[in-house]
């Protein structure tokens, strides 16, 4: 496994490509509104919120399993 500072620089670029793709789907006002990808996107922040406050409170065993989850929801980090 790579060094957790690593990990954690990663997660949060990928929160900020969530956040702008969100920004995105809302500034292009699609008609139907995306509301399923929006969803999705604020359900992927919430995990990786879940596995930076477990990766801080050294619980290594949840983070791990926040990014399993995480990969079960579609995006996988390059561990």
């Amino acid at each position: 496994m790579k060094d957790i500072s690593l990990i954690v620089m990663q997660l949060k670029n990928r929160q900020v490509q969530i956040e702008r793709k969100i920004n995105q789907l809302i500034d292009q006002n699609l008609d139907p509104f995306p509301f399923e990808r929006l969803e999705k996107g604020k359900q992927l922040n919430e995990l990786i919120q879940k596995i930076l406050q477990a990766i801080e409170g050294d619980d290594l065993i949840l983070a791990g399993m926040h990014i399993k989850e995480l990969e079960i929801e579609g995006l996988k980090l390059d561990l």
